[in-house]
């Protein structure tokens, strides 16, 4: 019989109990046991079980699907898919292909109909599993959050993340634009285009190199990251790294926002650079 494996870690996995080494040498290890087997196949992935749409998953069906081999492998139900219309939808496209599906730590027979329930099952557990997995991140984030912690993402200009540590330090030379960009909408009412105009001209770019674009601005005067505070889904909460602008000049430009309504959707019916509110001489 000719046997194809099917590995996969998730980058997010961190307890992840078995490698793509450990996994693919005891499949090995477990083709070689069986009478008559003889591997032909190898198909792996790195990323989660959420989704169906892997290169290595997809190559094997396709595989499948052309009669390269006759049997998939799997270490665990939960390599293959972590949800059960997943797993479903992969067993169907198995079986629509004349080809077997087996775990090599969790025997079942997919010709019968208890076997097929049991596969199914496992499939149920391995999505309770995940979904539990996402529960507790999202609770561990919230925590760290509110109690200062950044939980990633985009790092603001200004600042810097220090990895491992959970927490944003001061770009030194970066930061000393934060407080211009406020003072130059805020105190001298300069829209948005007039800003990223001014430091352009001036030769200053955005992290990427780029020059600064009104929706680069905005971004920086949205931020309440720079009163020294982190967010984490809808919720701002005080931390530890310094603030870069004083709150009075933060809400000041809050209020300058609100009044113009400056956003991406309004600016298109407003290109003035400068948008002070001055009444016809």
């Amino acid at each position: 019989m000719r046997i194809a494996t099917y590995t996969r870690i998730s980058t997010d996995e961190v307890n992840q109990p078995y490698s793509l080494g450990a996994q693919s040498e005891r499949l090995a290890s477990y083709v070689a046991s069986q009478e008559d087997w003889e591997l032909t196949g190898t198909f792996t992935d790195q990323m989660s079980g959420a989704k169906l749409e892997r290169p290595g998953l997809t190559s094997a069906l396709r595989a499948a699907k052309a009669g390269r081999f006759d049997l998939l492998l799997v270490y665990r139900v939960d390599r293959l898919s972590r949800s059960v219309r997943g797993l479903a939808e992969v067993l169907e496209t198995l079986d629509a292909a004349g080809v077997g599906f087996r775990s090599a730590t969790e025997p079942f027979d997919t010709t019968s109909a208890a076997g097929r329930m049991m596969v199914q099952m496992l499939g149920v557990f391995a999505e309770f599993e995940r979904a539990t997995i996402i529960d507790r991140v999202i609770a561990g984030m919230e925590r760290k959050s509110s109690k200062g912690g950044w939980c990633g993402g985009t790092q603001p200009f200004g600042y810097r993340a220090v990895k491992g540590e959970g927490r944003l330090v001061v770009d030194e030379v970066e930061a000393p634009l934060v407080p211009v960009i406020f003072d130059l909408y805020a105190n001298k009412r300069l829209g948005s285009h007039a800003i990223a105009n001014q430091l352009s001209a001036a030769g200053l770019s955005t992290r990427a190199g780029r020059p600064w674009q009104f929706k680069s601005i905005l971004t920086v005067l949205r931020n309440r990251t720079y009163l020294g505070q982190v967010h984490f889904r809808g919720t701002w909460s005080d931390a530890d790294h310094p603030p870069l602008v004083e709150e009075s000049l933060f809400d000041a430009a809050q209020a300058i926002l609100t009044e113009r309504g400056e956003g991406v959707s309004k600016r298109a019916s407003n290109s003035s650079d400068y948008l002070c509110n001055h009444s016809p001489a």
